[in-house]
């Protein structure tokens, strides 16, 4: 068993790493939210990396949810990146960092494990102004190549998309598959990370 040192030490060391490789594509965070369960020793940063301009994309990132173990002994062994439009479908920074926190204690107690693609289904909990109320969780895309996996010493952590989806959309994802959503995707007007199309 790891003492509270020792973990607070492994956790420095995969911080350095995995914030390091986010910062190399995003540039600096803005702020960052701690959920922290001390008697389960689950500890996760979730950072805010706003766009850059009214173009670019704004980022929510965690780090430490690789880390975490689940009520059956497993780690999570992924980090998730949220994309977002420039003005974060109309909700303010704390509303977001508390949905991801939500889901995040969720899928911790509530998943067996990591498999993807994974659907989240519709959630009362997800912001007011979004109509992408369920959640996929997939393979990292429209990133670079470097952030897919991070080697953190001798693990491997894989970045995974949460990417907000509306329940129509999650229907789909259950019922036909990531591919038919990325040909729906592909005919809307709307951006595949606007959480209010």
């Amino acid at each position: 068993m790891e003492s509270s040192k020792e973990r607070e030490f492994s956790f420095d060391i995969r911080r350095t790493v995995i914030l390091g490789a986010y910062m190399r594509d995003w540039q600096m965070p803005e702020c960052r939210i701690i959920l922290s369960k001390p008697d389960t020793a689950v500890h996760v940063e979730v950072y805010y990396f706003p766009a850059v301009d009214e173009t670019r994309v704004a980022r929510f990132a965690t780090v430490g949810l690789s880390a975490a173990h689940r009520p059956n002994g497993q780690a999570v062994g992924t980090e998730w990146m949220m994309a977002l439009t420039s003005d974060l479908g109309g909700e303010p920074v704390d509303r977001i960092f508390t949905y991801l926190c939500d889901l995040i204690a969720h899928h911790i107690e509530g998943a067996g494990d990591s498999r993807i693609p994974r659907v989240m289904e519709e959630s009362p909990l997800a912001p007011a102004n979004w109509t992408t109320t369920a959640l996929l969780l997939d393979e990292l895309r429209g990133e670079s190549e470097e952030l897919e996996e991070i080697q953190v010493g001798s693990e491997r952590v894989e970045i995974l998309w949460a990417l907000p989806v509306t329940a129509q959309e999650a229907a789909l994802i259950l019922s036909e598959g990531v591919e038919a959503f990325d040909s729906y995707i592909e005919e809307i007007e709307h951006s595949i990370i606007d959480p209010r199309r």
